[in-house]
């Protein structure tokens, strides 16, 4: 089937582009033709307008197409910026007026296999939670950590537990490597994380991963809320919140949804 039909030049040239960024390999005009539905002779005068750009390269010899420097250098800039904290501010907004419950948005390490409390957006309640952003913490307690966990491969996981379970208050609050993975198979079930003063005394964790455009793990998003008022009737909507608005954020930085929630692979 053909992937375009619209006349307008950007239309097809984002679809001309696309098409080169997800090849397997250097691609020909004839083909670049036949996926998009468009004239042999109109894909030669786009590429040839990309190629005076360098957002595309031709090989003379082969008579072949692939990206070119200047659609790496710009795709480079935008991959390296902060990208998920400005896409979650508005989400984080909704999932606290959903819920008038505060928001936080749970950043992923992957180096240093840790996770920070990234933004917040606080709901009207006086009796609520104030936590520290930007300090580094372990995956191993907290929904906030565990909905982050529970999507990392096996061998990420025994490495975090062997590292940070030595703490004997890690220990205390998840229990051993059984307990945790029986907790993580429960997240990955639900596709939320719930704990109950784990992380912090008296607070209840709400929690769901959120996915990048790779369908690699880069956060969480949800709730943390004072016990005291936590009644558990409210988890299911809570917990339906929090996954509603970890997607929305998801497909924000680009993720196509399948069911990366199940998978789980060392």
């Amino acid at each position: 089937m053909p992937r375009t039909t619209d006349t307008g030049t950007v239309t097809r040239t984002v679809a001309l582009l696309r098409e080169l960024a997800e090849a397997s390999g250097d691609v020909q005009i004839k083909q670049l033709a036949l996926d998009l539905g468009l004239p042999p002779s109109t894909v030669h005068r786009l590429l040839d307008l990309l190629v005076q750009e360098d957002m595309v390269e031709r090989d003379a010899v082969t008579r072949t197409y692939r990206a070119g420097r200047e659609f790496f250098r710009l795709a480079a800039l935008v991959a390296g910026k902060p990208v998920i904290r400005s896409r979650a501010a508005p989400v984080l907004e909704a999932a606290m007026r959903d819920c008038n419950e505060t928001a936080y948005l749970c950043e992923y390490l992957p180096r240093e296999q840790k996770m920070v409390f990234a933004a917040a957006c606080e709901s009207s309640h006086p009796l609520d939670y104030r936590i520290r952003l930007d300090a580094p913490l372990t995956l191993l307690t907290g929904a906030s950590g565990h909905a982050i966990l529970a999507a990392l491969p096996e061998a990420v996981i025994a490495r975090i537990h062997a590292s940070d379970g030595r703490d004997p208050a890690v220990r205390a609050a998840v229990g051993g490597k059984a307990a945790l993975e029986a907790e993580l198979r429960r997240v990955r079930h639900r596709g939320y994380a719930v704990s109950y003063g784990q992380r912090i005394a008296g607070a209840v964790g709400i929690f769901a991963p959120v996915f990048d455009a790779q369908g690699q793990i880069v956060a969480s998003l949800g709730y943390t809320i004072p016990e005291q008022r936590f009644e558990r009737g409210q988890l299911p909507r809570l917990g339906a919140a929090a996954r509603t608005h970890a997607d929305r954020l998801s497909a924000a930085l680009g993720y196509v949804a399948h069911d990366h929630r199940k998978e789980h692979s060392a």
